[in-house]
């Protein structure tokens, strides 16, 4: 089992969503899984090279510490519980989504600071790797919660998707951070559990310093919008766009 914590309430969690906009489970996840996936990310960064890179659906190959904290029973009923009460429309597929991601080397302000909102009603985050600073350089998590709720149409989802998440509004957003501590600025710990509406939070990640490495998994789960064939196409287009990373070391 990756999950220690026990009786969870995913009513309660999705109270807490709705009023705060972010839930911390602390010391949720077994250390030895963590450190599992701490190695598996050195393993990963040796192979690649000291720079940005994801990995789309990890959990499909068995054996990684992706596939183990995915299957584990409690993880998949709170996933699939906050779904049905968070969008009770939404899809629940047979898989939660995943992906890796990796910040490394020179590469910590490579995709940093890129605000959007996820496709999923629910996101879960498992820190792998945090660095430990300097403030705004450890990639902390900057989420502003609850800013919207379930489009109807897909077309409106896909305009407003279109407007905030594109550099012009990026950078402009940006500009209007205030200096010093952020409310919305959550400061990351391998071994807790983070989850937040992703579908509804807007959120980004600050750089990292060079030479450090950061990492993380996150698990995705329910569609509000399944029978989309534009979001369907954009999907397709984001894994084209990682596999260049991958590939090609950048965009």
């Amino acid at each position: 089992m990756s999950l220690l914590t026990r009786n969870l309430d995913p009513a309660a969690l999705a109270r807490q969503l709705d009023e705060e906009g972010f839930v911390c489970l602390e010391n949720a996840i077994d250390p030895a899984w963590v450190r599992r996936a701490q190695d598996h990310v050195h393993e990963l960064v040796e192979k690649k090279g000291k720079r940005y890179f994801s990995l789309n659906w990890p959990a499909r190959e068995q054996g990684t510490p992706a596939q183990a904290l995915t299957d584990d029973p409690q993880m998949r009923n709170l996933m699939e519980e906050l779904v049905r009460i968070g969008c009770p429309t939404a899809q629940i597929d047979d898989e939660i989504y995943t992906g890796l991601r990796v910040v490394a080397g020179s590469t910590g302000d490579e995709k940093s600071l890129i605000y959007h909102y996820d496709k999923y009603v629910i996101t879960a985050l498992a820190p792998i790797l945090i660095p430990p600073g300097p403030k705004r350089k450890a990639g902390e998590l900057l989420v502003f919660p609850n800013r919207r709720g379930y489009r109807k149409w897909t077309w409106l989802n896909v305009a407003e998707k279109a407007v905030v998440q594109s550099d012009w509004y990026r950078r402009w957003f940006t500009r209007k951070l205030p200096e010093g501590e952020l409310p919305g600025m959550k400061y990351l710990k391998p071994g807790n559990l983070y989850l937040f509406w992703g579908y509804r939070t807007y959120h980004s990640n600050f750089p990292v310093a060079a030479d450090t490495v950061r990492a993380t998994l996150l698990l995705h789960h329910g569609d509000p919008h399944p029978t989309s064939l534009v979001l369907k196409a954009v999907k397709a287009m984001q894994v084209r766009n990682e596999r260049k990373i991958l590939e090609h070391g950048h965009a």
